[in-house]
């Protein structure tokens, strides 16, 4: 089949031009359609989210006392739980000087008499310096090794050793000092 165009060329222009237009035109308003459609799309969520936060800072502001609260609680559980601690450490070495005292005294030969004993409390074990006098050598050196074989005492070593004559006719004394550690037997 054939086509005959009887229209001239202007008219036929004149529609295509036409419907060009119409056809930009309405990509166009598609268009300015779609960003308009994003625009209102994300104000509404602008909104949202403006409301959602105004929601949550009265939630926080009327949360604040609670935290606080809760802070203090915190520390006061803090303070209570040292002073537990500290209870506890106290109660566990209530016995440690008795116990101490009770194993250096069977320890100590008849010879030998303590003059001085001083303690230094460390994390396991106390450190001990004892001062003391003996009427012999042997008796000190009896002390040392009682001492070292003790269960609960350990590193014991002498410091020093003088002798002492009071009076004319006198056995002289000794005295000696020494240093060992001491760790409570369970």
């Amino acid at each position: 089949m054939i086509k005959i165009n009887l229209l001239p060329k202007e008219i036929e222009k004149k529609v295509t031009l036409r419907e060009k237009r119409l056809l930009l035109s309405s990509i166009a308003i598609l268009v300015v359609g779609g960003f308009l459609g994003l625009y209102f799309l994300k104000v509404g969520q602008y909104g949202r989210l403006r409301s959602q936060s105004r929601r949550i800072e009265k939630e926080l502001v009327l949360l604040e006392p609670i935290v606080k609260q809760v802070d203090e609680i915190g520390k006061s559980k803090e303070a209570l739980a040292k002073k537990l601690d500290v209870i506890r450490r106290l109660t566990g070495n209530r016995l440690i000087y008795p116990r101490l005292l009770e194993d250096l005294a069977s320890t100590v030969p008849s010879r030998v008499w303590l003059t001085s004993l001083m303690t230094k409390s460390e994390s396991d074990f106390l450190n001990i310096t004892i001062e003391a006098s003996a009427i012999d050598n042997y008796a000190i050196a009896d002390f040392i090794t009682k001492l070292s074989e003790a269960k609960n005492f350990s590193k014991v070593e002498l410091s020093k050793i003088t002798s002492e004559k009071r009076k004319e006719g006198e056995e002289v004394i000794r005295n000696f000092g020494l240093t060992c550690e001491y760790r409570q037997g369970t």
